[in-house]
């Protein structure tokens, strides 16, 4: 079974730790539960206890790891070898 989350808390995606949702509500749909998440820039939408799990990290967890002042989105950009200047350059 997967852990239930608070009301009003926050979670942040895996995949960018400086995106940040509030669950603002929970629901049954077809006997799995779903929360409604809401984000500063987003319009409100439901999502299963099962892609939170896999997609979404809780505040407290989010703590618990070491903070980097890069997102992770962004290292991965660098890591494949982004480059910043004219491409076009002769």
């Amino acid at each position: 079974m997967v852990a239930e989350y608070e009301l009003d808390s926050k979670i942040y995606k895996k995949e960018n730790l400086d995106i940040c949702y509030f669950i603002t509500g929970k629901k049954f749909l077809n006997g799995i539960l779903h929360y409604k998440l809401k984000s500063g820039s987003s319009q409100e939408i439901y999502l299963s206890e099962f892609a939170l799990k896999e997609n979404f990290v809780s505040e407290n967890k989010m703590c618990e790891q070491s903070k980097n002042s890069v997102s992770r989105l962004f290292t991965r950009i660098i890591s494949k070898g982004y480059q910043t200047g004219k491409s076009n350059e002769k």
